[in-house]
């Protein structure tokens, strides 16, 4: 886990060089336009009434100033550095907030999103939980259990802490990155440790291992229901334990962040059965390990024992509009009703189970593990069951009437686990002698639902791939009697696991629908940039056979975004709804996507189901055969409208005409495009949500500002009214990316320019005080040594002195002695005044040393305190002059840094091919069966036999059809005696004559024809039919000769 560093400019440094890898290789990754991308929060949650730092991570994080949390309770602001020299004031901690919850906040959950440059990013999740929670510390890695370590006499040890229960927080930065953890832990205790990943949109594919002190695994990570993994362990005595974690790989970097959670929490492996009636109370059993009241039951998996629990469930009768989003909703499971069970009093965070909403009847399955144990159905019915044990087959009948027509639908990928179904339709054939004979009708495996049709469209929606292994089948009985079915699964042939449920389908159809929405290949900002187009794109689960007409539309758009009305045509699974941001639009939407259809006579409205894709996208063509990303359900989807940027290129078709052809007709569509100033590129179209029977051109737009391209329709298309839209691709497109941020980017290079050169001018004069300092140090020293051998010889001349009067003391003293005692000696009385004579001058000479004594001690003292002065004053001066070198070094670095900011901002500036969506708007097209209206055709005809009959035919043609018509009429079997030849509609026209003719002897009576038309439409053959009823009575008797 990466620390902060108290200087702003060392961290904007790392950061930059971080954000222009980033930048870099995401750039030649994906080449788009810049949008927003959180790719994860750290740490990703906290407790209710806690405030902490929190750091974001993604991709164009340009000026990211806010998050945004779902719940109000939760706010953040921008995390502020200590003011530098370099900047007016405080500035932000680059990509790190201070996030405060307040205590009232429920745990849950909770959406965050980014606010930046590129718009409001994608969400990820940010859980609150009131357990109490750390922080994961580096270092704390390594392969094998941490050893305690005396440090500085603390013993210590490297693995996180963590409290039973509890959470840590943590992130995998420096690979092969290991984090270890330990808690104390009691003989008997039931835990389980889990991680957090799939829900937070992790890119971590975690593994866990639960170890004793001496290394001894006690349990190992095993996938849960939830998408998460999970380790169950029963801890063998009191002591403390270890959890190591990392990713299965050993992946590391931006989005590895994880919750590990430590608690004595209930864990649910799966529910029987696992659908209840919508509007009923329901008695499930829940299955799994520390279930409050739980008893034994007869499952295991991976050898540990499981629990039961019996509770009463209720199923609310609008389901359909309660997807439970707390969890993770894949986009196989997006198209079913469910909701989400906890069990009640359960801890915080805990994640509970999934159960969908039954379509009939439930029956529980029985012993029916062989054709000859067959488990007779009464229909309509839903059979709850599970392939278990291994290799397990379940066997059924039922009866049907002759063509009766049911839903044969097998459920169980979609229940959670990655089991690959299938089931064998059987017919039951009776001979005369009452022997039965099974025959094979169909067998059913890998299919999906029937969302497929269009394989062209959904090539363009890898950011919700909505396909299933769950197999599915609308049956036709082609005769009254007994009908089997056997359902098997593959990977109950590979492993015995009681959580491989099923839900087994078999009734009359209820045609219904769902609809879910995501942004078109983004898993970042979904961001309209002014005077230009984003695409939201519709998934359709049609239920049961459903394959009519929806009509969709959006509401809670920014101001100034408008959205058309689509149609999503007769069995089309996916549609587009075009956002068109005017040249005013601002601001931010919540979208609401309402799709409505016909249902049994009825209008019906379902609200959409939301997605978002959480894997990072491939900027290709739409036609280019690329991995699907992994995506889920969310709560919403936000829209938000550049403040700074306008769209470079539109692209727009139709010129306001309906539009409208039949099978095998050619629609002939303008187009025009308006785009920015050196924005250039080769724009190519390519047609989306036309129906299957389309054929498909690519349009070649270039660089043309206009032009005209053609849809051709063959004869397998379905008729119908359809919505499509020309999804642009700009190949090399000319883009400057925030040229604004050169300008603000030279602000600050010349702001700490002038630091700098400031700085440089301190150097200079800080140098010259510091040498004058240094000259002044040097003269005091000289001074000093002067004074010093000044004093010296002073106190030598004043101890000579003082000895000579020591001296010339002690001669008079003697000479007064020897003058006392010879009073009469002149000579000696001379000899006193002589001596006192020397003694008088060695006195005065004594006192002149004195005094020069005093003032060599003086001048020295002087020397000396003014030594000490131009030593502070030099000692003073070379510290100013390293301060301020020091700061010059400062000032040089951030300088470099503001030039390589400045030119890695005039580098983004400058023009640079990208390749980029540019959606056209949409149109509606009505497609109809052939390309004439039948004016005239006779219903019903009389003749007698052996009569002739002419009928005329009229018809007017449409769509520019002018070649000939053929009509054909198709006898009944048994009928003798009546001639209708094949007749044409000549080019060009109209109009022409059935010829009917009878013999005598043509069969009487009434006599249901087909008259069969014949085209050639642009290459297409097409027919239809006209019933003809003809009467023909018997001829009148011969005259009499």
């Amino acid at each position: 886990m990466a620390s902060f560093v108290s200087s702003a400019s060392a961290t904007a440094l790392r950061c930059l060089s971080v954000a222009t890898l980033l930048l870099l290789s995401t750039a030649s990754a994906t080449a788009q336009l810049p949008a927003t991308r959180l790719d994860a929060v750290f740490p990703a949650g906290s407790q209710p009434g806690k405030s902490l730092d929190v750091t974001i991570l993604g991709v164009d994080l340009d000026d990211v100033d806010q998050l945004i949390f779902s719940h109000p309770g939760i706010n953040a602001t921008r995390k502020m550095a200590e003011p530098t020299p370099f900047d007016e004031g405080p500035q932000p901690v680059p990509d790190t907030f201070v996030v405060t919850v307040n205590g009232d906040v429920p745990p849950a959950d909770y959406d965050v999103r980014c606010k930046g440059r590129f718009g409001i990013s994608n969400r990820r999740i940010f859980s609150i939980n009131p357990l109490p929670a750390v922080l994961e510390t580096e270092p704390n890695g390594g392969h094998e259990v941490p050893p305690w370590k005396d440090v500085e006499g603390v013993r210590t040890n490297e693995a996180n802490e963590i409290s039973v229960p509890g959470i840590a927080d943590g992130q995998l930065v420096q690979g092969p990155d290991v984090d270890w953890y330990r808690f104390q832990g009691k003989a008997g205790q039931q835990l389980q440790v889990a991680t957090v990943c799939r829900r937070l949109d992790s890119r971590m594919d975690p593994v866990i291992t639960v170890l004793q002190e001496n290394g001894n695994v006690l349990a190992e990570s095993q996938p849960a229901d939830n998408g998460e993994v999970v380790a169950d362990v029963r801890l063998p005595g009191d002591g403390t334990f270890y959890i190591k974690v990392h990713d299965a790989v050993f992946a590391q970097g931006p989005g590895y962040v994880y919750r590990l959670l430590v608690t004595a929490a209930p864990l649910i492996d799966f529910v029987f059965p696992p659908a209840g009636l919508p509007g009923t109370n329901t008695n499930f059993t829940l299955y799994g390990r520390n279930l409050p009241g739980g008893q034994g039951s007869p499952y295991t998996i991976n050898g540990t024992q499981l629990q039961q629990l019996q509770v009463s469930i209720g199923i609310p009768g609008d389901v359909a509009n309660r997807m439970p989003i707390s969890r993770l909703i894949e986009p196989h499971q997006a198209g079913l009703d469910c909701i989400e069970y906890i069990i009640p009093g359960s801890p915080p965070g805990t994640q509970g189970i999934l159960i969908t909403a039954g379509t009939a009847p439930p029956v529980l399955e029985s012993a029916n593990d062989s054709a000859n144990a067959l488990q007779k159905l009464t229909l309509p019915c839903e059979v709850h069951g599970q392939f278990f044990p291994q290799r397990d087959v379940d066997w059924f009948s039922f009866e049907a009437k002759q063509d009766e027509t049911l839903i044969i639908e097998l459920i169980s990928q979609r229940l959670g686990m990655p089991t690959d179904p299938s089931l064998l339709l059987q017919q039951e054939v009776r001979d005369e002698q009452g022997n039965v004979k099974v025959t094979d009708l169909q067998f059913v495996d890998d299919v999906g639902l029937p969302n497929n049709n269009n394989n062209q469209a959904r090539a363009y929606r890898h950011e919700f791939d909505d396909r299933t292994t769950d197999p599915w089948l609308l049956f036709k009985a082609p005769a009254a009697g007994t009908y089997r079915l056997m359902i098997r699964d593959g990977l109950s042939a590979l492993k015995s696991d009681p959580r491989l449920t099923y839900r087994l389908i078999v009734r009359p159809p209820q045609p219904d629908f769902r609809i879910a929405a995501s942004p078109a290949r983004s898993n970042a900002a979904f961001q309209l940039r002014k005077g230009g187009r984003e695409s939201l794109h519709l998934t359709v689960f049609r239920r049961d056979g459903f394959d009519g007409e929806i009509t969709a539309s959006v509401s809670g758009l920014p101001e100034g975004v408008t959205s058309e009305e689509i149609v999503i045509g007769p069995g089309s699974s996916t549609g587009t709804l075009i956002l068109t941001a005017s040249d005013a639009a601002k601001g931010v939407g919540t979208l609401k996507v309402m799709a409505k259809a016909k249902l049994n006579g009825q209008e019906v409205q379902r609200e959409a189901r939301y997605a978002a894709s959480t894997g990072n996208p491939q900027n290709s063509q739409p036609n280019a055969n690329i991995p699907s990303l992994k995506a889920r359900l969310v709560s919403a989807i936000q829209v938000s409208v550049s403040e700074l940027e306008t769209a470079p290129q539109m692209l727009t078709i139709g010129n306001g005409q309906p539009l409208e052809t039949s099978l095998g007709g050619i629609l002939k569509i303008p187009y025009q495009v308006r785009r920015a100033d050196g924005t250039a590129g080769n724009l190519t179209g390519f047609p989306i949500d036309v129906p299957a029977g389309t054929q498909l051109p690519q349009v070649q737009i270039g660089g043309n500002a206009n032009g005209e391209f053609e849809l051709r329709f063959t004869s397998q298309a379905q008729p119908g009214l359809y919505s499509f839209y020309l999804a642009g691709f700009n190949q090399g497109m000319q883009y400057k990316r925030s040229p604004d941020l050169v300008d603000r980017a030279k602000v600050r290079q010349e702001r700490v320019g002038k630091v700098l050169t400031d700085a440089q001018q301190k150097v200079q004069q800080l140098t010259q005080e510091n040498q004058k300092k240094t000259q002044e140090q040097t003269q005091a020293g000289t001074a000093v040594t002067q004074a010093t051998t000044a004093k010296q010889q002073a106190d030598q001349k004043k101890t000579a002195a003082d000895t000579a009067l020591q001296q010339a003391e002690a001669v008079l003293k003697q000479k007064q002695e020897q003058s006392a005692a010879n009073p009469a000696d002149e000579t000696l009385k001379q000899q006193v005044t002589q001596a006192v004579t020397a003694r008088d001058a060695a006195l005065k000479a004594a006192e002149e040393a004195k005094v020069q004594q005093e003032a060599a001690a003086k001048k020295l003292t002087e020397t000396q305190t003014a030594k000490t002065a131009a030593d502070d004053a030099k000692n003073k001066a070379q510290a100013d002059l390293t301060a301020a070198q020091q700061f010059q070094t400062q000032a040089q670095q951030e300088k470099q840094r503001a030039d390589q900011f400045l030119q890695q901002k005039t580098q983004e500036s400058n023009a640079r091919q990208v390749n980029v969506d540019v959606p056209s708007n949409t149109l509606q097209f009505r497609l109809v069966q052939h390309p004439l209206v039948v004016d005239a055709f006779p219903d019903t005809a009389s003749l007698k036999a052996g009569e002739k009959l002419e009928l005329p035919v009229k018809v007017t043609r449409k769509y520019d059809y002018k070649s000939g018509i053929t009509l054909q009429t198709t006898l009944p079997q048994g009928i003798t005696g009546l001639q209708l030849p094949a007749v044409t509609i000549p080019e060009n026209q109209g109009e022409t004559k059935l010829q009917i003719t009878t013999a005598a002897n043509a069969t009487v009576g009434d006599h249901l024809l087909t008259v069969r038309f014949t085209m050639n439409f642009n290459g297409q053959n097409l027919t239809f039919d006209r019933p003809l009823k003809l009467q023909i009575t018997p001829a009148p008797p011969a005259a009499a000769q």
